[in-house]
């Protein structure tokens, strides 16, 4: 595979070998996190010198090189090696306060990101400790109608769940819900490069061989995927169903498919949360994969222009388990595909990419 020599780019490029402006911050509480128990990657460390520079590898070959983010980063916990995530929020803010809550709710339709610990920085900000998952839209893509049968219909139980405790989630899209991966990718991926294994290694497609490195199983491959709500910082929750009011407020990235979503004019949450998931459907699903007409009319249904003549969350996860009842095997097993000119598009972006992050794979 060619690649870029390192003579063709400065060692520091996009923070190869020294930390971007917005990492400094995990690099400042690396000891205090690690003595609460969970380890940040190399490059974080006080003693980090770049493989690049130590070793004299080039950059583009070493994982100490990928950057991270801000806001959120991986960690592993120590006490006993399991990936997690870290999230900087305010204590105050609406994903700790639902998040608190949600910990300690229970229930077979409990589809939401569990939090595993609260790491205070100060009296107003800290870190939110969570599972480390996979984003649901992530590859392996969906292969069959079963596979995404299997997500919506967690989703829609999620919601159903999250409105009976009186929550509505507000932001609902395919970047905010995630993946149990564990089974589909067992040896794990690189939290920034989740194409990857480790950051330098892709991941193959999986051969039947579970001893060879970095394969990654199909949804159905796999077993039953778990799926879960992440993200409550634009959500709302009310003390009981008779506290329930209308809201105001321009929020969430399908936002501007919603009509009655607005600034000034009151509108009912709920029903936004259910319009958002018909959105999601149209816009991340409908128009992305092959195969999936059958799910046209509920859509139709959850879009309903007037909030009063869409269904609330359990009479949607009502049809849609009544559209599932009605479907043989050989329906479920029915092949989906990502349509031909995503794909394009994908690979497209993909590249794009890659020329403004990581040259690795040019």
């Amino acid at each position: 595979m060619t690649k870029l020599s390192r003579g063709e780019f400065p060692m520091n490029i996009a923070g190869l070998t020294s930390l971007l402006p917005e990492e400094q911050i995990w690099a400042h509480y690396q000891p205090y996190l690690e003595a609460r128990g969970y380890m940040l990657r190399l490059r974080y460390r006080p003693d980090w010198v770049p493989e690049a520079i130590r070793l004299g590898k080039d950059p583009f070959d070493c994982e100490d090189s990928i950057p991270g983010e801000g806001k959120v980063l991986d960690a592993t916990r120590i006490s006993d090696g399991t990936q997690v995530v870290l999230k900087i929020v305010e204590l105050l803010s609406a994903d700790v306060t639902i998040s608190s809550f949600l910990a300690n709710e229970q229930g077979a339709q409990k589809h939401t990101i569990s939090l595993l610990e609260w790491i205070p920085i100060d009296d107003t900000w800290g870190w939110m400790v969570m599972p480390r998952m996979r984003g649901c839209y992530d590859l392996p893509l969906f292969r069959t109608v079963r596979e995404f049968n299997e997500f919506l219909l967690q989703v829609l139980e999620g919601l159903v769940f999250l409105h009976s405790k009186n929550i509505a989630h507000r932001d609902i899209c395919t970047q905010n819900i995630v993946m149990d991966a564990s089974r589909i990718i067992p040896g794990g991926f690189h939290f920034v490069l989740p194409l990857t294994s480790n950051g330098l290694d892709f991941l193959k497609i999986y051969t039947g061989d579970e001893s060879e490195p970095h394969y990654m199983k199909t949804r159905t491959e796999a077993g039953p995927t778990k799926y879960y709500y992440i993200d409550f910082g634009l959500s709302v929750r009310f003390p009981s169903f008779e506290a329930r009011t209308l809201v105001t407020g321009n929020y969430g990235r399908l936002r501007k498919h919603v009509p009655e979503i607005s600034d000034t004019v009151p509108y009912d949450p709920f029903k936004v949360d259910v319009r958002l998931v018909g959105e999601m459907l149209r816009f991340e699903f409908l128009e992305h994969y092959l195969g999936l007409d059958f799910v046209i009319p509920f859509m139709k249904e959850l879009r309903r222009h007037s909030p009063a003549n869409r269904p609330d969350a359990a009479m949607a996860l009502g049809l849609f388990r009544q559209l599932v009842s009605r479907m043989s095997d050989k329906d479920l097993d029915r092949p989906v595909r990502f349509c031909p000119s995503v794909i394009r598009q994908t690979r497209k972006q993909f590249i794009l990419s890659l020329k403004t992050f990581d040259f690795r794979w040019r």
